[in-house]
This record gives C-alpha cells, structure tokens and sequence, in this order.
C-alpha cells in the first residue's frame, strides 16, 4: 500500500476518545451512548499523535462516543494541527452549538456530520425523535464557523435509496461532499441490525449512484468500497509486500479505542492482531513490538489470501475491503458471496 490506502487517502490515525455519547444510535459500532464513560486522558492522545506522527501517519480523525463530549478535544486537535496533521471529526451534530464549536473550529480542517436518511429513517436509526431536525439546524454555525464539512452516511442492506436525498441535503446545505460508509457490524450494531450489512449489489449501486448525483449537482460522492475492476487492477495497493517494515505499509488506518487498544485497519480485525494497549506503552513501542513479533506479515497474509480468495472466486461487484480482510483474520471465511452483475 506504500503511504496510502485502498482509497489513496494519507495514513490516518483514527482516535475514539471516548464512548460518552448524547444518544445511543442502533447502527453505533461500539456501544457508545449517554450512560457510557470509558475515556482517555488528553495528554496521552497528544503523545500518541506525536509517535503517530513520527511513524507517517499524516491525519487524525476523531471520532467517538461523541467527540464534542470530550473535554480535552480543542487541545488534542490544536497538537495534531502544530504537528503538521490534517484533523477531522466526526459528529451527530445535535450538540454543535456555537458554544460547543467555537473553540474548536480554528484546529478543524475539515468536520463530518452524520446524515442516515429521510428525517424518519434518521430518526430512527438514532433512536431519537426530532435527532435530524436539531442536526440540520446546526448546520449553520458549522458553515458560519467557516470549517468545510460533508455528510456521512451509513449504507445498509435496505437504504440505498435513501442515497439521493443525503446528496440533495448535503448541495442544499453546502456541504462539500457525502462519504458513504457501509454499515459495520461491530458493537451495539451487532446486536440491533445483524442482517443489515450490505452486499455486493448495494455497494455497486450506492457506487453508481454516487457517481451520477455527484456530477449532477457538484458534490463529492465518495463510497468506501472498491469495485471489481478496482480489485484487479489494484493488487498493488492492497496487498503489502512481505517482510512488512512500516507499520503505515499495512495500516494506512489504525484505530486507538477508547479503552486505549490500537487496532490495525478496522474495528472487526482479530484481538490477537491487535498492536497493545496505551496503558501499557507508547505507541512507537507498540508499533515496534509488533513488527518485531510478525503480526504485521501475518496482516499481510491475510490481505493477500483476501486478494486471492476474492479472485479466485469470481469478484462480486462491490465489496468493502478492509471488513472482507478483517473476517479472514478471525475465521478465513468471506464476508460476502460473490455475486454476479
């Protein structure tokens, strides 16, 4: 993968401060919600920004629970920024008051309010009546704020249809772009939507989607999945080479967890390929440990067996390709069947 993912984007630390939350979404892949309080200190995010920093990662992301709820955020965002990071949240927007936004909004270079549909599927999704409303209204002291900002919507088995509405919201808002994101079945998500995972028609056709209302009415439409094509032309950018030297060669998105796990790629990657925890060193200790211990080649196995299998198979269209990596790190078994055009 060399310093970019599947997708190309630069190496991303992806940060879960904590699982506080002001509600407790079905579609939530942890199990975040406003009785939760796992929770990291500040000073110890900053240094794993630093090492993060120092092993290529170029971007941290902030996500949650729900990370305007997290006290030291303007702070962890303001090390990132002097590092020479790109910073990005991601929120539900509900508590994106000005009091709330205005301190972080000079350390933000780019935030990502969650949209799950029409006002009743969004509704519902996050188990809140009148949840889409008090986002929308936001929205405003977003844009006023002068930090540029997309939607982010999650893609399930039965909402692709759902799809346009999001981009009309997102051009009518002036939001520069939708992320479409397949729903992980990870968490509270597990438990709620356990059949909702899309396949690979749905991803195809959010793929298709996203690529007419994109040029229909300017806004960005991207969807985290790769098509077949890409799959075969792109082995290159999915498969590390072996002995893995960098850990960004194998990670280009490593996760820190709430309760201070770095996990490599995804959520759903298998506990024992997990790089430590931050209670019991820094992360540029971690990173060499595992490398030293060959977990990364062992990730990189899996990647390649997930290339082969996938081929090997009959690619289906769509498939999102760090959760078809992460089954085969549990179970070897594929997460989709393939399915023809």
């Amino acid at each position: 993968m060399g310093r970019a993912g599947p997708t190309g984007i630069a190496p991303v630390l992806q940060v879960h401060p904590t699982r506080l939350c002001n509600i407790a979404c079905a579609h939530c892949y942890s199990l975040s919600g406003p009785q939760a309080r796992e929770e990291l200190p500040g000073e110890l995010l900053s240094r794993c920004a630093e090492e993060a920093f120092d092993l290529g990662y170029r971007q941290l992301a902030v996500s949650g629970g729900e990370p305007l709820l997290y006290r030291p955020l303007a702070e962890l965002l303001a090390r990132a920024k002097a590092l020479g990071m790109v910073t990005t949240i991601t929120t539900n927007g509900m508590l994106a008051t000005a009091r709330r936004w205005a301190p972080l909004a000079p350390f933000l270079d780019v935030a990502a309010i969650s949209i799950d549909g029409r006002p009743d599927e969004h509704d519902a999704i996050r188990r809140r009546d009148g949840a889409f409303a008090r986002t929308v209204a936001n929205l405003e002291v977003v844009r006023a704020s002068g930090v540029p900002f997309g939607l982010i919507f999650t893609l399930t088995q039965h909402n692709a249809d759902s799809l346009e509405f999001v981009v009309r919201l997102a051009a009518r808002e002036g939001a520069r772009s939708v992320q479409v994101h397949p729903l992980t079945l990870d968490g509270r998500a597990a438990l709620t939507l356990p059949g909702a995972r899309p396949d690979g028609i749905e991803l195809v056709a959010a793929i298709s989607e996203a690529s007419r209302l994109g040029a229909e009415l300017g806004v960005v439409v991207h969807v985290d999945a790769i098509t077949a094509d890409q799959l075969l032309g792109h082995r290159d950018r999915l498969v590390p080479a072996r002995p893995v030297d960098d850990l960004v060669d194998v990670a280009p998105v490593l996760v820190v967890d709430a309760d201070g796990a770095v996990i490599p790629m995804t959520h759903e990657v298998s506990h024992d390929l997990r790089l430590g925890t931050l209670a019991d060193a820094g992360l540029g200790t971690l990173a060499a440990d595992w490398l030293a211990a060959g977990r990364a080649d062992r990730l990189a196995e899996a990647c390649q067996r997930t290339w082969d299998e996938l081929v090997d198979d009959g690619p289906p269209p769509a498939v999102y390709w760090y959760d078809e990596v992460a089954a085969r790190t549990r179970s070897g078994a594929p997460t989709l069947a393939p399915t023809p055009l």
